[in-house]
C-alpha cells in the first residue's frame, strides 16, 4: 500500500466557543468532517489559536470519555548536549511512551522547526463510542545535515499528548570555520516522526505514524509483504500514517514505513499489538 504525500497538509474543524455544540454527540459529529480533508463547522473563518484549542477540547473529551487507563506521558529518550564540528551531520533523537498517543514538535532557540502538537482526531472519532487504549512509544528526530555556526544554539524536543506536555533539551555548539555544504534539496527524505509500538483493542481503529521532513511516496508492509490489505480496512494518510481499521488479532506483527524519491529512501519499523476486547 502506498501513497504519495504532502508532509504539510493538516486537517482542522472548528467552532465558536459562544455558541460551542452543547453535547458531546454534536461534537462528534462536527468533528466527522475530518476524514475528508479541511473544513470548518462556521461561517466566520477561525484565528489559528482558537482552532487548535477546540480540537484540543474535543480530544480531551473524547479521552475522557473512552481512555481505559490514565493519560501518561514519558520520555525515555531525553536529548544530550551535542560538541560537533563544521559539516558534520547531528542527529537528535528524542521518544515518549505515552496514552494516548503523542506527537512530537521540534524547537530551535525558542522558533518552531519541525512538527507540530495537532493530535489525530481521525482516529479518535474513527473510535466514538468504544473503549480504547491508544498506548504506545513514538520517536521523532531532528537532523542538522551540514553542522555550521548557525546551528549552533538550543533544540527542544516537545512531546504533547493533549493531556501531558513535556519536553527534553539539549545544547548543540559547532566549532571550527564553516564549510561548504552540499544542497538537501536533491536527497533521500527522512522519517522524522514515527510509532516505535503501538497496543490498541481488537475492532478499533488504529493509526502507526509515519512523517517525513519532505514529500515522499509512502509504501507499508508487514512482516515483509507489501501491505495491500483491504480497502476498507488500510488506508494511508496525507501525512504518511497508516490508519488500520477493525483490528485484528491477525494484524499483529511488524509494520515497516518506507518513504522514497527518486534519490533513495528512508525506514522504519513499528510493531502493533492488538489487545483483547473490553466494555466501557
Amino acid at each position: 500500500m502506498d501513497a504519495v504525500v504532502d508532509y504539510y497538509s493538516e486537517y482542522a474543524v472548528y467552532w465558536p466557543f459562544s455558541s460551542r455544540p452543547s453535547s458531546l454527540k454534536m461534537q462528534f459529529q462536527a468533528a466527522l468532517f475530518l476524514c475528508c480533508g479541511t473544513f470548518l463547522v462556521t461561517a466566520h473563518p477561525p484565528t489559528s489559536a482558537k482552532m487548535h484549542d477546540a480540537i484540543g477540547v474535543l480530544a480531551t473529551e473524547i479521552d475522557t470519555a473512552h481512555l481505559t487507563n490514565k493519560p501518561v506521558l514519558k520520555m525515555n529518550k531525553p536529548l544530550s548536549d551535542v560538541a560537533a564540528t563544521t559539516g558534520e551531520r547531528v542527529v537528535l533523537t528524542c521518544e515518549a511512551t505515552s496514552t494516548p498517543a503523542a506527537v512530537f514538535l521540534w524547537t530551535f532557540n525558542g522558533e518552531t522547526v519541525q512538527g507540530d502538537h495537532d493530535l489525530n482526531m481521525y482516529e479518535k472519532v474513527s473510535n466514538i463510542g468504544k473503549p480504547i487504549v491508544e498506548s504506545g512509544i513514538v520517536a521523532s528526530t531532528f537532523t542538522i545535515p551540514c553542522a555550521s555556526a548557525s546551528d549552533a544554539g538550543v533544540y527542544k524536543c516537545v512531546a504533547y499528548n493533549g493531556h501531558i506536555t513535556t519536553e527534553s533539551t539539549a545544547t548543540v555548539s559547532v566549532e571550527g570555520d564553516d564549510v561548504p555544504c552540499k544542497s538537501t534539496r536533491k536527497s533521500a527524505p527522512t522519517i522524522v516522526q514515527w510509532s516505535d509500538s503501538r497496543f490498541e483493542m481488537q475492532g478499533n481503529t488504529a493509526t502507526l505514524l509515519c512523517r517525513t521532513n519532505k514529500p515522499a511516496t509512502i509504501t507499508w508492509d508487514l512482516d515483509g509483504e507489501l501491505l495491500r490489505g483491504h480497502k476498507d480496512r488500510h488506508e494511508v494518510l496525507h501525512n504518511g500514517d497508516l490508519v488500520i481499521h477493525d483490528v485484528h488479532w491477525e494484524d499483529m506483527g511488524t509494520y515497516v514505513c518506507i518513504a522514497s524519491n527518486k534519490h533513495g529512501e528512508d525506514r522504519v519499523e513499528t510493531f502493533l499489538y492488538p489487545t483483547a476486547k473490553k466494555t466501557l
